[in-house]
């Protein structure tokens, strides 16, 4: 039986933005602050580089409406071997990504409740309880999900366009005369900034991912759902940030890791930074409520296509991979537990930009496949086509170059030390047909 078709196009786009618009954007301000407004154009660059994979996933999603996303385009473009290397790598970085998503909220919610900062086994038993409370939700109802999934989004964007509408008059242009405060040349400076706005733009694939026998009228609300989401978000991000630096001087805002709830006192008092610490711990919630929804799809996806191991090809009738939820929670449980040994705890910031580097290397390959796609179809010559394949592929590799030789290094070994395991489940599955 077919499942039905439940996710529109507000689902969609709430999914997109949603899964964006996390709990770092409103802690970045005071990482962006040791730079300066030079930070500004670091905005600029990644909302620009943003959009144009958003316009390439677009019009990969028209090309190939199949699930899974960039595996899925990998697959087709580049063969069997580099889509199990992508879906791979994509998945690790999911989970140890909400893995970190999980950690912010526990600990905004520290500020409320200060015996989960105090108390690590309280802390671990919180984070478990909002991993497997979302992957309930969303195996109990895919529906469910998407309609917290809006609301979320919703509710987080109310503080950020609040600051935006309130602060943006009240600005001081004296604010914005520290330039490049860091000890480094303005190119670096650039460099740097664009890198660190980079985390705020993962997850614009999004609505690429779930299977489009879910979703209605896919082939018009995919492509439009991404390019309006980073669009949007985009705007959202660069209204915000300017915001903040004209509010706050950047002597102070080096110095506040907290700069929306800053700001937002400033401008309506103690029950304001109350209510965007709310909404950090929402955005956190929204955020990781979708990449809980997106990442059960990979293994399914790929076990469906026999690259994956068969066990996570199981669904219920109403297409839920149940067994692909359940191995992503019990791994983000452990994951979760090794984060409060504190010995680990610069492994596990390791990990996480290591994963940042595995979604951008996704972003890398996908465009290569969309190339080798146009070639297998004859698509004929498009010059404006072909400045955006090079455009978004320069931006990538810029972007991978940024994040320094060090996690590049780990990155390629985490991509390519996988290669066994894509060699042995090839094999498993040519025994069992034969």
């Amino acid at each position: 039986m077919e499942p039905k078709k439940i996710i529109g196009f507000w689902t969609l786009i709430s999914l997109v933005m949603g899964n964006m618009i996390g709990a770092g954007v409103f802690s970045l301000p005071a990482s962006l602050a040791h730079y300066g407004s030079i930070s500004l154009m670091g905005w600029a660059f990644t909302a620009l580089g943003s959009l144009l994979l958003a316009l390439i996933f677009a019009s990969l999603s028209q090309k190939i409406p199949q699930a899974g996303g960039p595996y899925a385009y990998c697959r087709e473009g580049l063969g069997d071997f580099m889509g199990f290397q992508v879906a791979w790598t994509y998945w690790i970085s999911m989970w140890v990504g909400s893995v970190a998503t999980v950690v912010i909220i526990v600990g905004h919610l520290g500020l409320f409740i200060p015996a989960l900062s105090e108390t690590p086994l309280l802390s671990f038993a919180c984070g478990l309880s909002i991993i497997w409370g979302l992957t309930g939700l969303n195996m109990l109802s895919f529906k469910g999900s998407g309609v917290f999934q809006i609301i979320t989004t919703l509710l987080k964007l109310t503080p950020i366009l609040a600051i935006i509408f309130w602060g943006l008059p009240q600005i001081s242009f004296e604010n914005f005369q520290a330039f490049n405060v860091s000890q480094d040349t303005n190119t670096y400076a650039f460099m740097a900034t664009a890198t660190l706005t980079m985390w705020t733009f993962l997850g614009l694939e999004s609505a690429t991912i779930p299977s489009n026998a879910l979703i209605k009228n896919p082939q018009r609300f995919i492509p439009l759902a991404t390019v309006l989401g980073t669009l949007c978000v985009g705007v959202l991000y660069m209204a915000a940030h300017t915001t903040i630096l004209g509010l706050i001087p950047n002597e102070v805002l080096q110095k506040t890791p907290t700069a929306f709830a800053f700001a937002a006192e400033i401008l309506f008092g103690k029950g304001g930074a109350i209510l965007v610490a709310l909404g950090a711990i929402i955005a956190a919630l929204g955020s990781l409520n979708g990449y809980i929804f997106i990442q059960s799809h990979i293994p399914l996806t790929a076990s469906q296509d026999k690259i994956f191991p068969p066990f996570f090809a199981k669904t219920t009738k109403e297409g839920v991979p149940i067994r692909a939820f359940l191995t992503t929670a019990c791994i983000m449980s452990c994951v979760l537990w090794m984060n409060y040994d504190k010995s680990l705890v610069h492994q596990f910031t390791f990990l996480v930009t290591l994963a940042t580097l595995a979604s951008l290397a996704t972003y890398f390959f996908s465009i290569i496949a969309t190339v080798f796609i146009d070639r297998q179809r004859q698509v004929p010559f498009s010059l404006k086509t072909s400045v955006l394949y090079l455009l978004a592929l320069g931006y990538t590799v810029w972007t991978i170059i940024g994040a320094g030789l060090e996690v590049f290094t780990y990155g390629s070994l985490l991509f390519l030390g996988s290669a066994p395991f894509f060699f042995l489940i090839r094999w498993r599955y040519n025994k069992s047909s034969s």
